[in-house]
């Protein structure tokens, strides 16, 4: 009867207010790095909650060779893993420490000791990256199995990197610094017009996340 319920509600959400939930359908992929060709600025996004996108936000996409001057944390490993700065003098710890002395909440860290842990903790990562290349969530037996680099798919099924509060742009940035080739990517969204109407319905519906993957997968350029 529960199970009912939802996918009851689920029809509703979609009928209703032309939403299918993110958290239900999102799913990972393994693909070569060089396939993230573009980036989204995170004005340009949608409802993260919505797993379909409809309109033109996939047509703002920018060049990936431009992330670097849109996006701090991507930017500031850079600064320390390939111009040898110290952590303490790259952008993004330069405005987190700033953010923490006014008093400010950051998800680096909540005071200068629980943010300077955090980008000690960068070496580590780096150095895993480079011993056994990029691992899942779910090898490294983390409970959020979707945490992996976040990205949205266009409507030519390019993939593109969301610019950031998706997950995986430090990770991202080292796995191009490191030149590692293969990397885990989580789809948070996709452009509606690579699913035909009834496609839609049928896996809303049916909550058929299955049939969404093999619809999808022959339309991503992967």
């Amino acid at each position: 009867m529960i199970r009912f319920e939802r996918k009851l509600n689920d029809i509703f959400n979609y009928f209703l207010f032309r939403k299918t939930l993110s958290k239900k359908f999102m799913f990972n992929l393994k693909i070569d790095i060089t396939k993230i060709r573009y980036f989204l600025k995170m004005k340009n996004t949608l409802d993260r909650q919505d797993f379909i996108w409809d309109g033109n936000w996939d047509k703002k996409k920018l060049k990936l060779s431009k992330y670097i001057k849109y996006n701090i944390n991507y930017n500031s490993m850079f600064q320390i893993y390939k111009e040898k700065k110290d952590y303490t003098e790259c952008d993004e710890f330069r405005i987190k420490s700033k953010q923490i002395l006014l008093g400010k909440k950051t998800p680096r860290g909540n005071n200068l000791t629980e943010l300077k842990k955090y980008f000690k903790s960068l070496d580590k990562l780096k150095n895993s990256l480079n011993k056994f290349g990029y691992k899942s969530q779910q090898n490294l037996k983390n409970k959020n199995k979707n945490d992996e680099i976040g990205v949205v798919i266009g409507r030519n099924g390019e993939i593109i990197k969301l610019e950031d509060n998706f997950g995986g742009t430090h990770r991202f940035a080292l796995c191009k610094i490191l030149k590692i080739k293969k990397i885990i990517v989580s789809v948070k969204a996709v452009h509606k017009a690579l699913l035909k109407k009834s496609d839609i319905e049928r896996v809303v519906s049916k909550n058929n996340k299955i049939q969404l993957l093999k619809i999808l997968k022959k339309k991503i350029n992967f």
